[in-house]
């Protein structure tokens, strides 16, 4: 590599966190299009903003001139959302859930029936599908989960590192510390706090003397114990918030509670409800269509309604019948299958049958 080459790769590497290209991975369009649950949610971006002809146009390969710079908003959108939804994901740790159900009872009900990795897996699926089809209920229950992890690495871990600084800087033992605040006797607290204050101090040892530092070092014990009362009690406040809301989304809501049914039935239940994707879409609708099925069908709906001995206006109405009947043979074929993919894909479908209606003699 050349000199010109590396300045410039150092100067791209200084510069790296505002690159967009490449994206991330699995958030270039072609990942998305190609995986079940992401081509889900792309197409939920397009369904919420009309976009059903953008749709389309990608389902049948027909871009037009502005499509290029249409995709990429989308996929940019797309993108946005689920950094947005990972972010809290990633906050619903085990230790974090099991803490917050410990201060929460209704919401310890969920751990307790679903266990913490099952009841995590529920609340982070449909949390990311939540993003996607109602980002102001996302956002309620985002607001007290940020609000407490927030809380936990700042005001809490300050006092954290004071106290354990205060104990660092006048070598008191935090184990000794952690030891004598477990004691009840308020009268022998005090004596084993006294004694941890007057530990040895700089290659000499203080016994039984309230000396200055002694005095000085028993103070700010009894201060950080309070200290870290007050944090504690904050952070259960902050907790209990998050159960709150984490149980009410889950007993509240449908979608929720067959994502809590689906992981309580089975070991390997999907945590979400399947919905076609783009290529689950495709296949549904491409692969449905049977040409020598069809000619069968005809012939024998001609014989059965007698169409030979039917005037030619007779004949045309028998044609829509036919074919009205094909697409509703579709549509009960396909019950169940949901997503906007879905709906393209059959939309083409029922496109390919209605195109037939000219074939029929």
């Amino acid at each position: 590599m050349g000199i010109i080459d590396s300045f410039r790769k150092k100067k791209e590497a200084s510069q790296e966190e505002e690159h967009t290209t490449p994206p991330p991975k699995g958030h270039a369009l072609a990942e998305i299009l190609n995986d079940k649950t992401n081509s889900h949610l792309f197409g939920t971006l397009l369904d919420n903003d009309g976009q059903e002809s953008l749709g389309k146009r990608v389902a049948t390969g027909n871009l037009e001139e502005d499509d290029i710079e249409l995709l990429e908003e989308y996929r940019k959108k797309y993108s946005e959302k689920v950094i947005e939804s990972e972010t809290i994901e990633k906050l619903l740790t085990e230790e974090n859930v099991i803490e917050i159900a410990r201060s929460q009872p209704d919401f310890a009900k969920i751990i307790n029936i679903l266990g913490p990795q099952k009841a995590i897996r529920a609340i982070r699926s449909q949390l990311r599908e939540m993003c996607f089809t109602d980002g102001e209920r996302f956002s309620r229950i985002a607001e007290p989960i940020v609000e407490y992890d927030s809380y936990k690495n700042g005001e809490y871990k300050k006092t954290n590192d004071k106290v354990e600084k205060f104990c660092k800087d006048n070598n008191i033992s935090i184990k000794g510390y952690l030891e004598a605040l477990d004691i009840e006797d308020p009268k022998e607290k005090e004596e084993a706090l006294k004694k941890l204050a007057g530990e040895k101090q700089e290659g000499w040892k203080v016994w039984n003397a309230i000396t200055l530092k002694t005095a000085r070092n028993l103070k700010g014990l009894q201060s950080a114990e309070a200290e870290m009362e007050l944090s504690i009690a904050e952070l259960d406040k902050y907790k209990e918030a998050v159960g709150d809301m984490l149980y009410t989304s889950v007993s509240g809501n449908k979608d929720m509670r067959d994502a809590f049914a689906r992981e309580l039935l089975s070991e390997s239940a999907p945590a979400v409800e399947p919905k076609s994707g783009f290529e689950g879409g495709k296949k549904e609708a491409l692969g449905a269509f049977d040409e020598n099925q069809f000619n069968k069908d005809w012939t024998e709906y001609k014989k059965k309604m007698n169409y030979d001995g039917s005037d030619d206006d007779e004949k045309d109405n028998l044609k829509d019948l036919f074919i009205d009947d094909q697409k509703k043979a579709y549509r009960t074929k396909n019950k169940g299958h949901e997503g906007f993919w879905t709906s393209i894909f059959g939309a083409l479908f029922e496109g390919k049958i209605d195109d037939k209606k000219d074939t029929l003699k």
